[in-house]
């Protein structure tokens, strides 16, 4: 039991949480996995229901994308009224909006909803990462690649969800994401504080601006080694004789991997340095990446892959807080630029048409390589100093305010 708990939310206090808020906050990132990816096996479904074509109905992953986008660099403007309130307000939005999306009965509503379901996301996805590195300072690299763990098996799940359901009903999986966070509202009592007030007259930033600079390519890399791997996979394997079910297949190991990996890591991260686990993770994504270069052992490879990529983004920003503490909006700005990995995968398309399915683990080699290469060069720039640093004072509560 709780030595005491959370009766009011002071945005100007720390950021802190009980242990129930905690597992309501990993279920949101269940619930987000989930919501991303739902949309492309709903697809037939959606076609039937709306009678619009391919093109159209891929508008609504595109519309979800644009409102996470915009939820993400809100974010900074939005978490200064208080953690309690803004996770309530981005819940009841990702709920609008999930709700929104099942029971449109017209397209322009439904992609509207998915609008509005991406906003919600894209302020979950940054505000409970920062609310975990705030609370557990340094001792945050577990508790992220648990709560990026939570987000891998929502993604895990939802096909398998959409697949289960009898056709035409795929809109009963978006009541479960909107039910999911309606549960997670339940919980958010347990937060209290805001996040740390920092002067920006004082920061330095054209000091930071080479640091964050650095962490921008360094995500955007290794999001788009993940997403070339998950989009290009299948087809080398198909390329070298493989039948295209267990292709397939062989695909979703690489997800198992990288979300099984996240949960291995929570409960040993304690006794490792941020950046240990980071740069060993790079070297076997590196190595896995030159494996699958091997016929005989492509799968292989790609699993090692999987096992190196899923640490990086979550311990990513732990390393980046601990390389810029307290710069104001620096998480959100990263994530959002992080998202234009999601389109190097096309980068792979253009090498594929210029020399064969072969060169497809080449070129996610080159990704990995260069994402290890930067990560390198932060590795020897020193940690520069801020007039904030994160409150790590409070990493030992944790076990503490349980409840």
């Amino acid at each position: 039991m709780s030595t005491h708990a959370v009766t009011e939310s002071n945005p100007h206090e720390p950021t802190s949480f009980t242990r129930v808020a905690m597992l309501g906050m990993c279920m949101s990132f269940v619930a987000i996995g989930a919501l991303q990816a739902l949309y492309g096996p709903a697809v037939p479904s959606m076609q039937g229901r709306y009678d619009i074509s391919s093109g159209q109905v891929g508008l609504a992953l595109s519309i979800h994308f644009v409102g996470a986008l915009l939820g993400v660099l809100c974010t900074p403007r939005l978490r200064p009224i208080g953690n309690r309130r803004f996770l309530v307000i981005s819940l009841v939005t990702i709920v609008i909006g999930c709700l929104g999306f099942a029971s449109a009965p017209s397209w322009t509503l439904a992609l509207i909803a998915a609008f509005v379901a991406g906003v919600g996301f894209g302020w979950i996805d940054v505000g409970v990462n920062e609310l975990f590195l705030e609370y557990y300072g340094t001792n945050a690299t577990g508790k992220l690649n648990l709560l990026h763990g939570n987000f891998g098996a929502g993604a895990v799940l939802a096909p398998l969800l959409v697949g289960a359901l009898p056709g035409g009903w795929y809109f009963l999986a978006f009541v479960v994401c909107g039910f999911m966070s309606l549960v997670v509202l339940a919980t958010v009592k347990g937060v209290s504080g805001g996040p740390p007030k920092v002067s920006t007259a004082a920061v330095r930033w054209a000091a930071i601006g080479r640091m964050t600079a650095l962490f921008m390519i360094f995500f955007v890399l290794h999001v788009g080694v993940e997403s070339g791997v998950g989009g290009w996979e299948t087809s080398h394997l198909v390329s070298l004789g493989w039948a295209a079910g267990p292709a397939a297949m062989a695909t979703s190991v690489f997800w198992l991997a990288m979300t099984g990996v996240r949960f291995a890591i929570s409960p040993i991260a304690r006794f490792f340095s941020t950046q240990r686990i980071l740069l060993t993770s790079l070297v076997v994504m590196v190595v896995g990446l030159l494996v699958a270069h091997w016929a005989p052992a492509a799968p292989l490879g790609y699993l090692l892959a999987g096992l190196g990529v899923g640490p990086l983004f979550p311990t990513g920003l732990v390393w980046l807080t601990e390389k810029l503490p307290g710069v104001p909006g620096v998480t959100s700005y990263v994530i959002a630029v992080s998202m234009i990995g999601g389109v190097l995968p096309s980068a792979v398309g253009a090498s594929v048409e210029q020399w064969g399915p072969g060169a497809i683990p080449t070129a996610l080699t080159v990704m990995a390589v260069g994402c290890l290469a930067v990560a390198v060069v932060i590795k020897v720039l020193p940690a520069l100093k801020t007039p904030q640093a994160p409150a790590t004072e409070t990493a030992g509560v944790a076990e503490q305010t349980s409840s």
